[in-house]
């Protein structure tokens, strides 16, 4: 009797865990995600590939400016744009389906856009979809933090 009721014991401890270790790891592997687009960005010549290869076919980004793009008008401005740094803070990641999340953060950034020196901080959100066994963004927002 006390050996069962040791292992239901057992069973309930790892029952309760698993939903945690699940976001724990979502939260991980969705800010690696946005970490790997961001990285595509720097340097004076972006990797157009990685980043291609982070986002949907059917993605959409909303610029700060209030610009809706696709992924074929945001893949040419890496033509003239690039970053020399970048920090993403205060990264909040939601699940919100088992083959969907979004990541919320505050982003700084440093680089330039036709050879002009920029930076800024904006927050923002990206929408990440489970296809074929990876993650892709879907939809990505920013906004200019005041």
């Amino acid at each position: 009797m006390k050996l069962k009721l040791r292992f239901a014991a057992a069973a309930l401890v790892i029952l309760s865990a698993s939903p945690l270790l699940w976001a724990q790891s979502l939260d991980k592997e969705i800010l690696a995600r946005e970490t790997q687009v961001w990285e595509s960005f720097i340097g004076p010549h972006p990797n157009a590939g990685a980043f291609e290869a982070l986002i949907a076919p059917d993605y959409l980004c909303i610029e700060p400016t209030g610009i809706i793009v696709t992924k074929a008008e945001n893949v040419a401005e890496l033509k003239r744009l690039t970053f020399s740094s970048f920090q993403i803070m205060d990264s909040q990641v939601r699940s919100i389906s088992p083959d969907s999340a979004f990541i919320v953060a505050h982003i700084r950034y440093e680089g330039t856009v036709d050879g002009r020196k920029i930076s800024g901080e904006t927050l923002s959100s990206t929408v990440w979809v489970k296809r074929n066994g990876g993650w892709l963004a879907l939809l990505h927002t920013e906004t200019f933090k005041k």
